[in-house]
């Protein structure tokens, strides 16, 4: 009942502050500081301030919409909205760049290598790394240039590198002690510390920077929720480590320590720790308990299904909102065209008077079917998206009425057999559901139609599978991940790229595919 008038408080709150931006204009920046204040303890309260701030966000807020989509990235990673969260901080990148805020540049470039070096499958893209030095050393910022640093060791420790994760680690271990005012860089070398000597099985070091990670608790100048979120960490990976050892008592105490963290782990986490408590169980032979643990893993995985669906869901809503507004804007354009056209009909007329003024007058009008051919080309995108998504309802319903036949199964063996089968087939469906030369990425990015329309407009001679490939190239991914998003062949990208070449006629130019579309 507390908490249910909590909520009520909130939303008032809310609505006071936003009665108060219709007085004052200037007001609606508010949203953004008190946003700042709770994301990393009260995410979902920080997101009500967030959507608090008038639509269009980048007329009401202008100049701050590199901190806007900062603080709506760092809420979408309190709530494990890995989706949003790469996307909102592609956005607070490009505003950050754009707004000359380096610092925020910086760190979105690092959180961005996060992402990709996780869904890459612990292939580091040290591209964002050197953007982030590059901007950090802008900003003449010595922190954010520590980071990077440390990031080196983190990959390392990513890809099974314990030990040279260590080395690397230890060698400015003294350097982050010594930052004084933010504990964040020595909390996260002694994580890594305890992280690697743990998955080493040298407990007796594992433990010595464990207690120095948990004496740092106290440290004013690191965040409680992400000290706890790291501990917590390290806890479950200690009982999963003495659990392989068959030390059954150390495991126990490990899996009761992460108990009271439990709201602080993230997915993997708690994956994690419902596996480990259920192969503790199974070691003492406690099928009671284990059963538990097995539904409550299953539950876990139906819902992390379910989130990423919603997920999918929710970021389709967003697109299908932004191409409206790109249809109202290209509407008001081509309202305009026909006063263009009466400028054009007066520039005519003068061109018989004066010769002298008839390249301007030329320029006017491949302005005017520039513009004209945006438009379809935005209306036809429109039709496409529309397709998309009514194929993917279809699907979803699909995946929903399976689930729901998997639960009724009683033995648990089938259940993971039917759940296994069931995620090959997501997997399959993924790179054919909406088009045979498309997939989720490349719907999820379909928000850059500049980088479409500027290709189309410069190189006619490009088909829509040559644009797509060139999309990704721009984006930094390789022939082999290429090759998987449009479901072909690695030597078949390597082809087309070639093909794509001739066509530009780089080679010619003396550039590479990708400086040239870098240049773009």
């Amino acid at each position: 009942m507390a908490n249910y008038y909590k909520s009520i408080l909130c939303v008032l709150c809310c609505c006071m502050v936003s009665f108060g931006q219709n007085k004052n204009g200037q007001d609606v920046f508010r949203y953004i500081d008190s946003a700042d204040i709770y994301y990393s303890i009260k995410p979902k309260l920080a997101q009500q301030y967030l959507d608090s701030i008038p639509e269009p966000v980048t007329a009401s807020i202008a100049g701050s919409l590199a901190e806007y989509y900062q603080l709506k990235a760092l809420i979408n990673d309190r709530l494990n909205e890995g989706a949003k969260e790469f996307q909102n901080f592609l956005l607070a990148l490009k505003y950050a760049e754009q707004e000359q805020k380096y610092d925020i540049a910086g760190m979105s470039s690092i959180e961005l290598f996060y992402n990709t070096i996780i869904v890459n499958d612990g292939k580091a893209d040290v591209k964002y790394l050197e953007q982030a030095k590059a901007f950090y050393t802008l900003d003449n910022n010595y922190n954010g240039l520590i980071e990077v640093n440390q990031m080196y060791a983190y990959i390392e420790m990513h890809n099974n590198n314990f030990k040279k994760s260590n080395e690397l680690t230890l060698q400015h271990l003294e350097e982050y002690k010594n930052i004084t005012d933010d504990g964040y860089y020595y909390m996260y070398a002694l994580f890594m510390l305890s992280s690697n000597y743990t998955h080493l099985y040298n407990i007796d070091k594992a433990h010595k920077y464990l207690y120095h990670l948990e004496r740092i608790k106290n440290d004013t100048t690191i965040s409680p929720p992400l000290h706890d979120a790291h501990l917590v960490t390290i806890y479950t990976c200690l009982a999963d480590e003495h659990l392989k050892q068959k030390e059954i008592d150390s495991t126990f105490i490990y899996l009761n320590k992460s108990k009271p963290l439990r709201k602080f782990m993230n997915d993997a986490d708690v994956e994690n720790y419902y596996t480990v408590f259920l192969n503790y169980y199974d070691s003492k032979s406690d099928l009671k308990n284990k059963k538990k643990y097995v539904d409550s893993l299953q539950l876990f995985h139906e819902n992390e299904l379910a989130e990423t669906i919603d997920a999918s869901l929710e970021i389709n809503t967003a697109l299908l909102h932004s191409e409206r507004q790109l249809r109202v804007e290209t509407k008001k354009k081509y309202v305009n065209r026909y006063y263009i056209l009466g400028l054009v009909i007066v520039l005519l007329g003068l061109i018989s008077l004066v010769v002298v003024k008839y390249n301007t007058f030329k320029k006017r009008i491949n302005k005017f079917i520039k513009k004209d051919s945006e438009y379809a080309y935005l209306q036809s995108n429109h039709e496409k998206l529309k397709v998309k998504v009514k194929g993917l309802e279809g699907y979803i319903e699909d995946i929903k009425h399976n689930i729901k036949q998997i639960a009724t199964i009683s033995d648990v063996n089938d259940q993971k057999n039917e759940i296994k089968q069931m995620y090959k087939s997501i997997h399959l469906n993924s790179s054919t559901l909406l088009n045979k030369s498309e997939n989720h990425l490349e719907l999820i990015n379909e928000l850059n139609v500049a980088f479409f329309n500027k290709m189309s407009s410069k190189h006619p001679e490009l088909t829509s599978s040559d644009l797509i490939i060139c999309y990704y190239i721009h984006t930094g991914f390789k022939n082999k991940e290429i090759s998987v998003f449009l479901n072909t062949t690695e030597r078949s990208i390597e082809s087309k790229r070639y093909r794509i070449g001739k066509k530009l006629q780089l080679k010619d130019k003396s550039v590479s595919l990708l400086d040239y579309l870098t240049q773009l």
